[in-house]
């Protein structure tokens, strides 16, 4: 059976969202009864992600929807909520005597099968349960930060191991991918713990880190150039050269 909410306002909310002049400049009709304020928030049976919005208020108003990831401001809509947990749909509406407002809370029973359908999240990220990745120090040859030709898959030219590691106190920094809530990201060095968020591109195979970055990072697109259960490299592209940061997963030994 669909989980279908349908409220009308029982408690006036003076939410103040903001409202731009295209907004202002379209609203029309007069006030209207709060129990006139209508709306719907309907979840896809088998596929309770998917989030159909339906304004239900009779007239010319301009619904404003708020919901975790994003904002809309069509009639009907219909949205994805990809991880599990527990929402809060905000709904709004706009007349010449002011904004109505009400919110339906609804539960994802799951992370969405479909949108991290491909194998790269689990490698990365172990699903919610979370990966740690660490410096593949004790790979043979001991290499695992330096740079080399465009197509490299291990530095070449400029070659590091543990004792430059050591000496720029970053051989003991971790990262920890997980998909508990969000795209979760956090950075561990010197003990100390910054928490920021990642997008992975299963397609082009690239990883961007929004609020942080890796060790001896830059701050860019990352490459994926190899991503197995065990081990992760990642590299910055340049034009015919790459700098290369190779790691494993943390209690995995060569």
């Amino acid at each position: 059976m669909k989980k279908f909410i349908t409220l009308s306002l029982l408690a006036l909310s003076a939410v103040l969202v903001s409202c731009t002049k295209e907004d202002e400049k379209s609203l029309g009709g007069p006030s209207i009864a709060k129990s006139d304020v209508k709306f719907s928030v309907t979840q896809q049976q088998g596929h309770d992600n998917i989030v159909m919005l339906n304004s239900l208020t009779q007239g010319g108003y301009i619904p404003y929807w708020e919901f975790t990831g994003g904002f809309s401001k069509k009639k009907l809509d219909t949205i994805n909520l990809p991880f599990a947990g527990d929402y809060t749909v905000r709904y709004t509406i706009y007349t010449q005597g002011g904004p109505l407002a009400d919110s339906a809370k609804i539960t994802v029973s799951q992370n969405d099968p479909q949108y991290f359908s491909s194998p790269m999240w689990n490698l990365l990220a172990n699903a919610q349960d979370g990966k740690t990745w660490v410096w593949a120090s004790d790979i043979p040859g001991g290499i695992c930060y330096g740079n080399g030709s465009g197509g490299a898959t291990a530095p070449e030219w400029w070659q590091n191991g543990i004792a430059y590691l050591t000496q720029k106190d970053v051989a003991a920094d971790e990262m920890t991918f997980d998909l508990k809530g969000a795209k979760n990201y956090t950075f561990t060095h010197a003990g100390a713990s910054q928490k920021a968020l990642f997008e992975l591109d299963t397609l082009n195979k690239t990883l961007k880190i929004t609020g942080s970055d890796i060790s001896l990072g830059n701050k860019v697109t990352y490459v994926i150039v190899k991503l197995t259960a065990d081990e992760l490299t990642l590299a910055q592209q340049g034009d015919g050269w790459r700098n290369i940061w190779m790691y494993k997963r943390k209690g995995f030994s060569y």
